[in-house]
């Protein structure tokens, strides 16, 4: 009688190692949000905003960033406690404040 050898399995191939991620951009705050308008870069149309108000999917300006390094073209909303509050702040003071002069 001959031995008989032990069934060999196809070992799987592993996965292939996943690219360096891409960096996600937080556009959270409600100025990244308009009337829907025609995409910068493929023409259909999204309600997303960049920062300079020019429509363009998300996803799409975190792979153009992605593909130009070291340009700012598209960025993240500062972190939430890091936000310039000067915007909110009234430009005329309240009358009777300290900084004016009592007749």
């Amino acid at each position: 009688m001959t031995a008989r050898r032990p069934h060999l399995r196809a070992v799987p191939t592993p996965p292939e190692q996943p690219v360096a991620p891409v960096q996600l951009l937080n556009w959270r705050h409600s100025s990244h949000f308009g009337q829907p308008a025609p995409y910068v870069l493929c023409g259909t149309t999204t309600p997303l905003r960049s920062h300079p108000k020019e429509p363009v999917h998300k996803v799409c300006a975190e792979l153009w960033n992605e593909a130009h390094p070291g340009e700012t073209r598209f960025v993240s909303d500062p972190p939430k406690g890091q936000r310039d509050h000067r915007l909110r702040l009234n430009p005329s003071p309240p009358p009777g404040g300290p900084h004016e002069q009592q007749p």
